[in-house]
């Protein structure tokens, strides 16, 4: 469609929900000024919400260059992980399929890397950092040895297996990954796959020569599209393959993420990632895409829209938790990162919620 078309049509779309919020306000008023009722402070969040979303409907469509950077962004990551998904071969030591009574366990084995695909039924598998819990058709790789203990809901089949790393080349990227990887639905999204799982039981239960070569193969390749299924499920954080690209940077990182109200400078992350203060300013926007500043910057903003939202912390308390020297300074920052004061931002982001 025409970009100028697509423009009126989105207008058009959003100026009935305009109208409605003046139409509130006014019904509020007395026509010749606002009243000072708790109401109108909602209404008025009403209004502004709707302006805002008209703005954002008008706003012109991004450029080609900035559509061919963001392309590039894109195309970049996509061959990194490519060339970090080629590092990732592993050996089949144990496969089997496992069939779990209501309530029954069964202690996995310590030491390996394991994954775990839920034929029917459903389980719970302890000892990550929070347990996690998989229907029909999910996928859980566990990448880290460590002591685990799967637990039937119902009637479960599993077929579980065990790796370990056929080369030290995939350790970066086994570190970079969650102690629990859980892709859910994972043959419904990758039905091709289906005959590979089953060929995986077949050669490691046959006697044939190079089963367990083949075998490995059929495993690396299944290991390997349930870490793109995380990927593409938007589970994986921002960033995640910094860790395994830049171990260094990926330090400065996990630091303002961990702590994003400490008072962070170029000279303190630069000291975390062990590198002089110019080769890590440089480093860090050639990697993340921003400069330091900014990617903090970012950082507070997104948790600052938490604590006010979830936790309810006061403008002032926010502002202090994310190490802003006052209140003032917090919610100028604030509205240049989101176009809305804190409190007008929460008011907004409530009644979203609430409608």
């Amino acid at each position: 469609m025409n970009p100028t078309l697509t423009i009126v049509a989105n207008a058009f779309r959003v100026a009935e929900h305009l109208v409605e919020g003046f139409a509130v306000l006014m019904s509020a008023s007395d026509c010749s000024g606002f009243e000072r009722s708790e109401g109108n402070d909602d209404d008025r969040a009403q209004v502004v919400a709707s302006m805002e979303l008209l703005d954002t409907v008008l706003a012109p469509p991004a450029t080609e260059s900035a559509v061919r950077a963001a392309a590039r962004s894109t195309s970049v990551d996509m061959i990194l992980f490519d060339q970090l998904l080629a590092r990732l071969e592993w050996t089949l030591v144990d496969f089997r399929r496992v069939e779990l009574p209501p309530t029954r366990s069964l202690e996995l084995a310590r030491g390996r890397v394991g994954f775990h695909h839920v034929v029917s039924g459903s389980i719970e598998v302890l000892g990550a950092a929070e347990p996690v819990t998989l229907g029909t058709g999910a996928l859980l790789l566990l990448p880290r040895a460590g002591a685990y203990r799967m637990r039937a809901l119902e009637h479960s089949v599993v077929a579980t297996g065990e790796l370990v790393l056929s080369s030290p080349a995939g350790d970066s990227l086994v570190e970079a990954l969650p102690d629990a990887l859980v892709a859910c639905c994972f043959l419904a999204r990758e039905p091709h796959l289906a005959s590979l799982m089953e060929g995986l039981a077949s050669e490691y239960s046959g006697m044939r020569a190079g089963a367990s070569v083949i075998g490995s193969r059929l495993a690396t390749i299944i290991a390997s599209a349930a870490v793109r299924a995380w990927v593409e499920d938007g589970s994986a954080p921002d960033h995640w393959l910094v860790a395994v690209e830049d171990p260094h940077i990926a330090r400065a990182i996990a630091a303002m993420n961990d702590d994003p109200g400490s008072p962070w400078t170029v000279e303190s992350l630069a000291h975390i990632a062990r590198a002089s203060r110019s080769a890590f300013a440089e480093r860090f926007h050639e990697v993340v895409g921003d400069p330091p500043a900014r990617y903090l910057a970012r950082i507070r903003m997104d948790r600052a829209k938490e604590l006010l939202r979830r936790e309810q912390l006061s403008v002032a308390e926010t502002a202090l938790r994310l190490g802003y020297g006052s209140e003032a300074a917090f919610s100028r920052a604030f509205r240049r990162y989101t176009g809305a004061s804190p409190a007008l931002w929460r008011r907004t982001a409530l009644l979203t919620a609430g409608a």
